[in-house]
C-alpha cells in the first residue's frame, strides 16, 4: 500500500497535487490500481502523529488474489 499525503500552506497547490494523482495511476508504472472516487480534495489537517521505525523492522510483501 501506498498513501501519499501533501501539506502546504497553499490550499492551491495543494489541489494542484490532487489533478496530478489520475495521470498517475493511468499512465504511470504498472501495476498502479485501487484509485477510486474521483480526484482527492483537499481538506484540513488535524493532527498528524510521525512514526519512524528501523527498515530492518519491515518486511515487504506483496499479494495476488484471484477473484472469481
Amino acid at each position: 500500500m501506498l498513501r501519499v499525503a501533501v501539506k502546504d500552506g497553499s490550499r492551491e497547490k495543494v489541489e494542484r497535487f490532487g489533478k496530478e494523482v489520475a495521470p498517475l495511476v493511468t499512465s504511470g508504472p504498472p501495476g498502479v490500481t485501487g484509485f477510486a472516487g474521483g480526484r482527492p480534495k483537499a481538506t484540513e489537517v488535524l493532527g498528524t502523529w510521525p512514526a519512524l521505525i528501523p527498515k530492518d523492522r519491515v518486511s515487504a510483501r506483496v499479494t495476488v488474489e484471484e477473484v472469481a
